[in-house]
């Protein structure tokens, strides 16, 4: 064979190789694990584990053919928690979605090479996850709340939406370690804004009842709700109790809003569920976890309820209205 020819020929074989490794790639059947720190009967958790499927069959992963996804519901049982991890762990996943920096942390401690991915994350940094966020250190890597700047912007709506206010509450699940961070950066804003913080530490769903009377006897004039599996999972309850005692509430997501809470302000879920899948399928394709950058929330989503306004007795400035993504009228 002529050396032309011959070189033509391994230029004609470069070509066609990738798009022959790509195609085994996608035929290969590909494993995913998510471990979920909620309840398998959670309605807006089962819509987030919808829009993961969602993005990645549109990136060309189909359940039963290319991929298997095993989902754990662990809900907030500790040994559960670790008893889920280690199952997936021992699936070979090849790839494991963590719901909350609780799961995180429970991975983390389980393995160190099989690569996470955190659909939601406190400071990474803070909590040990990582040494940097451009590129990861360990072998998780995600998208972050950034809690320090979403604490200060929630003080700055409440004091525009209720001006007078000295005094709220922050009710928190001090078993996620997120919420550990979100207890001390909301103190701080709260500081900031010369308002008064009262900690309300809730273990269990029966901690609310007493949480919100303490709250009521020592005159709190507003609570924020931080976002936990816990307080999502009783975010009814704990708007009706808010209700009933006159405590106006910011909750964290636009549902909670759409059901009853005052007031929401935080990441959108869903979208963070769908990058999620965006990593998932870099991890399939052969990306380092290193070269997966931690990422800030893109989109952040304001929700008022004026029914809830109207029930407490606060007229909502026009300007935050004009503000807000969703107003529930």
């Amino acid at each position: 064979m002529r050396r032309r020819e011959f070189i033509s020929l391994l230029g004609s074989a470069a070509s066609i190789w990738p798009i022959v490794a790509r195609a085994q790639l996608a035929e290969r059947l590909h494993r995913v694990g998510v471990l979920a720190n909620y309840t398998e009967n959670d309605d807006e958790e089962a819509k987030r584990i919808s829009a993961l499927k969602q993005r990645l069959q549109e990136l060309g992963w189909f359940e039963g053919k290319n991929l298997k996804t095993d989902i754990r519901f662990s809900g907030s049982d500790a040994v559960r928690l670790r008893s889920d991890a280690n199952e997936l762990i021992a699936l070979s996943c090849e790839v494991i979605v963590s719901t909350t920096s609780r799961t995180t942390r429970t991975l983390l401690d389980a393995t160190n090479n099989i690569p996470i991915v955190a659909a939601l994350s406190g400071d990474p940094i803070a909590l040990g996850f990582t040494k940097s966020l451009s590129r990861p250190t360990g072998n998780v890597t995600g998208f972050t709340t950034f809690n320090d700047t979403l604490a200060a912007k929630r003080f700055e709506m409440l004091r525009e939406i209720l001006p007078a206010t000295r005094k709220a509450a922050l009710m928190w699940n001090p078993a996620n370690p997120q919420e550990e961070l979100l207890e001390k950066q909301t103190e701080k804003a709260a500081e900031t804004f010369g308002i008064g913080l009262l900690s309300l530490p809730l273990q269990t769903a029966n901690d609310i009842t007493p949480a919100l009377t303490k709250a009521q006897s020592e005159g709190v004039e507003a609570l924020i709700v931080a976002s936990d599996p816990l307080t999502t999972s009783n975010h009814r309850a704990i708007i009706q109790e808010c209700l009933t005692r006159k405590i106006p509430a910011m909750h964290t997501y636009a549902f909670e809003a759409e059901n009853g809470a005052l007031i929401s302000y935080g990441i959108d879920f869903l979208e963070n569920y769908r990058r999620t899948a965006e990593y998932v399928d870099h991890i399939f394709r052969g990306t380092q976890i290193a070269d997966l950058p931690f990422q800030e929330p893109t989109r952040l989503s304001l929700a008022i309820n004026l029914r809830t306004a109207r029930a407490l007795g606060i007229d909502v400035p026009a300007a935050l209205l004009a503000a807000a993504d969703i107003v529930i009228e």
